[in-house]
Formats: C-alpha cells, structure tokens, sequence
C-alpha cells in the first residue's frame, strides 16, 4: 500500500503544479489580452489625433492666411485713411498759398502802383521848380490868383480848391492835400512825397511780412511731411 500511495502523491504534486500552473497561464493570457486591448486603444487615439492634426493643420494654415488677409486690408484701410487726411490738408494748404500768393500779387500792384505816382510826382515838382520864376514873377493873372486865396470873403471855389493831390491806396481812399496861404506849392508837393514815402515803405513792410509768413509757412509743411513720411518707414 505504501508503494501504491508515493505514485499517486507524487502525480497529485505533479497535478498541482500544473493547475498552478495553467491558472499562471491563464492569467498571463487574460492580462496579455487586456494589454492587447489598451494596445489597441492607444492605436486609435494615436490615429485620431494624427486625423486631427491632419485637419487642423490647413485650418490653421488657413486662419493663418485670414488674418493676415485682414491685417492686409486693415492696413490698406489706413494708409487710404492717411493718404486722404493728407491729401486734405495739403488742399487746405494749397488754398492758404494761393490766398497768400494773390494777396502778395495785390500787394505788388499797389505798391507799383504807388511807385509810378511817386515818379509823376515828381516829374511834376521838378516842372514847378522849372516854372517856379514864371509863378514868382509879378503878372496880374497870378496877383489876382494869390490875392483871392488870402481873402477868406472871396466867393470863387474853383480857385480856392486849387493844388489837390488824387491818391488811390490799397483801400482807395483819396488823399487830398489843399494848399493853405502859407504854405506855397513846392511844400505842399514835398509833403505829399513824404505821405507817398512813408505809404510805400508800409506797403513794402507788409509784402515782406506776407512773404516771410508764405516761406515759413512752405518750411512747416515739407517737415511735417518729411517726419510723417520718416514715421511710416520706422
């Protein structure tokens, strides 16, 4: 019986060992699936995301493309937007020295104007002093004259209305310079020389004025452009 029961132990270990050993099996299969299983997971979300990524590329390379598109035209809008503020102000400029130049231009006229009646005057005061002893010397037509010039009662207006002077100024107003009993006529033409004189220099200051205002104001506006034009580059 002893020989009988040693086999049987010893295929009943051996028995064991091997249930042990498939149930080993078992759960290497059963942990070897579940790998297999998330193997296979891990493979399909790889494969989304590469799908995605796939998809996402053009649209970004799109939105990319869109955004520099607007950030084109948004810049296209503004430099319209500067080129017309420009071009506005540069009329509005445009308008300002053409008022400039025609008032300048006036300015000229008048001030020849005031010239060539500087020059008959004085033509004329050097034919009164060439005709100064014909009216110096004693004949009745120029005692008669002096004498009703001295006399307040005497009734002739068109001799005491005599020796007037016409001036046309930048505002044409007549300059009238009456001679009086005292003062005789070579005076009243030096004095009104001198009246001629001093409207020219004022015309003159006033031209200068004008042109100095014209230049700075041409200066200004190229550095204005130049800096805007500086800015743009930076």
């Amino acid at each position: 019986d002893s020989d009988f029961m040693m086999p049987n132990a010893g295929f009943s270990e051996m028995r064991n060992e091997l249930q042990s050993r498939d149930a080993l099996w078992r759960r290497i299969q059963l942990e070897c699936q579940q790998m297999h299983t998330e193997l296979q997971k891990i493979r399909q979300y790889k494969d989304m995301q590469e799908m995605y990524l796939k998809e996402l590329i053009p649209w970004k390379q799109q939105n990319h493309v869109y955004r520099e598109e607007q950030s084109h035209r948004s810049e296209q809008e503004r430099t319209k937007t500067e080129i017309s503020d420009l071009t506005e102000e540069l009329h509005q400029k445009e308008i300002t020295i053409a008022t400039i130049m025609e008032k300048a231009s006036l300015l000229e006229r008048q001030l020849k104007m005031e010239l060539e009646i500087k020059d008959k005057l004085l033509a004329k005061q050097q034919v009164c002093k060439q005709a100064k002893p014909s009216i110096d010397s004693p004949n009745k037509q120029h005692g008669n004259f002096i004498l009703s010039i001295h006399k307040p009662e005497h009734k002739n207006v068109r001799l005491q209305s005599s020796l007037y002077f016409l001036l046309f100024t930048n505002h044409h107003f007549l300059f009238i310079a009456q001679s009086s009993p005292e003062m005789s006529f070579l005076a009243t033409a030096e004095k009104f020389l001198q009246e001629e004189e001093k409207h020219t220099r004022q015309f003159e200051e006033r031209l200068n004025l004008h042109l100095e205002e014209l230049q700075r104001y041409s200066e200004d506006t190229l550095k204005r452009y130049a800096r805007e034009q500086q800015s743009k580059h930076t």
